[in-house]
């Protein structure tokens, strides 16, 4: 019983370090010196820029702002647990993007719009954000990639996500790690196999005597 309980605890500490680190936003802006829609896709007009990229992590891409003629890049990287798999996905970002910008899902274009962006603080106006509605995600790794571009005046930003189009959640990686929580009776699976292992370990050889 002792064995069992020391290796859920470990198998508890295991999957909660490897959760902690689950997901990571990384918010990269720099300077416009090269024309916005000189290139086929905004990814393309990013890398065709050559001035100073300034990179941040952040905990929480809300009330994050870019800066005037500025290209912008937001790259999100999460993990999805095998209980969350095979729930269709939906993203919002909100970008202050006077010339449009496109999101990505695993290196596929997913939207793009090239008109001026501003939600103005409101989820309601829909046809203001850049969004990915209902792709069905498998369990492991993703990254979700948004580009995008602004003249002046940087509004404050957001974005959020949805397993199944219900009860929204921040994008941060408090609520992102949360999708790579894995089922409730893992931990203690993984426990028990755990224990079971060490008792194996400790079995004594055959022709061996026990230490008992």
């Amino acid at each position: 019983m002792k064995l069992i309980a020391a290796a859920a605890v470990l198998a508890s500490l295991t999957v909660a370090a490897e959760s902690a680190q689950a997901s990571s936003i990384t918010y990269d802006v720099r300077s416009i010196d090269h024309g916005v829609f000189a290139q086929p896709t905004y990814a393309d007009g990013w890398a065709a820029q050559t001035t100073a990229i300034t990179s941040q992590s952040l905990g929480d891409f809300n009330g994050s702002t870019g800066r005037n003629n500025g290209y912008d890049r937001l790259t999100v990287d999460f993990t999805v647990s095998a209980a969350h798999a095979g729930s269709a996905l939906f993203f919002q970002i909100a970008p202050d993007a006077g010339y449009g910008g496109e999101l990505y899902l695993d290196g596929a274009l997913l939207d793009q719009q090239t008109a001026d962006l501003w939600w103005a603080y409101d989820w309601g106006n829909a046809g203001e954000v850049l969004e990915i509605n209902g792709i069905p995600v498998a369990k492991g790794k993703h990254t979700l990639q948004a580009f995008w571009a602004e003249g002046c005046c940087n509004g404050w930003q957001g974005g959020r996500f949805s397993l199944d189009g219900q009860n929204w959640q921040r994008l941060s990686l408090a609520d992102l790690d949360a999708l790579a929580v894995p089922e409730p009776g893992t931990i203690p699976m993984l426990g028990i196999a755990l224990a079971g292992l060490l008792v194996l370990r400790r079995k004594p050889a055959s022709g061996q005597a026990s230490d008992a």
